[in-house]
């Protein structure tokens, strides 16, 4: 039988042990929940002697520096502007609930200097993508998959207004990336950052399904989630996914003004780059 002073002792370590791992999921719980304009202000992609940590491509390929102090410079002044920037964005984005169009309507008078520039966005993407990774590898999922959104946000925003390259954004790609698995997730970023920082964990979850979100209000899965596998998409405008037919009918009234409008766009933008 053990002594008192063996039971008092394991008692004592017991309850550290305790102490700590509440304190650990305490933090993790502070920072998953952090709004995200505490997080941009919390990012370390200080860049103070151009050697540290990996930064994930977060300047631009094409730039050309001339000095090592002209890319620090120009790196952190674009960075100033693009976390003002980014969390006037965010600020109006919660506060409308996490809609994307009341946060640019919101932004883009005073921030017209960034929405209009190509290079400023670029920079938007690359740093919301450096940020993304670097939350994966903390393990702070539910903040990377904030970045991940809006990175795909801009990203479609740069392509459709700004290079008129696409007819307009996948919005059923945003908001799965909003709330995506883990294999969406690494996937997504894996294929836009330069490095390998994210090989091993994609290793990790390429064998988890990937979750789609079906687009009718009325769909009777959890969240209306199910495997992207099955989805399928609205043939006529390709802007809406569904889990299946029942749901595709289910929607259709709510869905034909923004279908004849998508598709609309489509057409206009086929025909003139055909």
């Amino acid at each position: 039988m053990a002594s008192r002073k063996k039971i008092h002792g394991k008692a004592r370590r017991a309850a550290a042990a305790a102490k700590a791992k509440a304190t650990k999921d305490e933090v993790a719980t502070v920072n998953e929940n952090q709004p995200l304009v505490g997080q941009l202000q919390m990012n370390d992609m200080a860049m103070s002697d151009g050697v540290a940590k990996c930064n994930h491509g977060l300047v631009p390929s094409h730039y050309h520096w001339h000095s090592h102090e002209e890319f620090l410079t120009t790196t952190n002044n674009m960075k100033q502007i693009v976390t003002g920037f980014l969390k006037a964005f965010v600020y109006e984005f919660d506060g409308a609930g996490g809609n994307f169009l009341a946060a640019y309507h919101a932004t883009k008078v005073s921030f017209a200097h960034v929405w209009k520039d190509l290079a400023k966005m670029e920079f938007v993407v690359s740093f919301l993508l450096s940020s993304g990774t670097s939350k994966v590898m903390e393990g702070n999922i539910k903040i990377a998959c904030k970045y991940a959104a809006l990175s795909c946000y801009f990203e479609q925003y740069v392509e459709v207004d700004l290079l008129n390259t696409r007819a307009f954004p996948n919005w059923c790609k945003i908001n799965e990336l909003y709330a995506a698995d883990m294999h969406t997730l690494v996937s997504f970023l894996k294929k836009r950052i330069p490095c390998s920082c994210l090989d091993e964990k994609y290793k990790e979850v390429k064998h988890i399904p990937k979750i789609g979100l079906c687009c009718s209000p009325e769909c009777p899965l959890p969240c209306g989630m199910t495997e992207r596998s099955v989805t399928m998409c609205c043939s006529r405008c390709r802007a809406a996914n569904y889990c299946s037919r029942e749901c595709q009918v289910a929607a259709w009234q709510g869905h034909k003004g923004e279908c004849a409008f998508y598709s609309d766009l489509k057409a206009n933008f086929e025909s003139e780059h055909h």
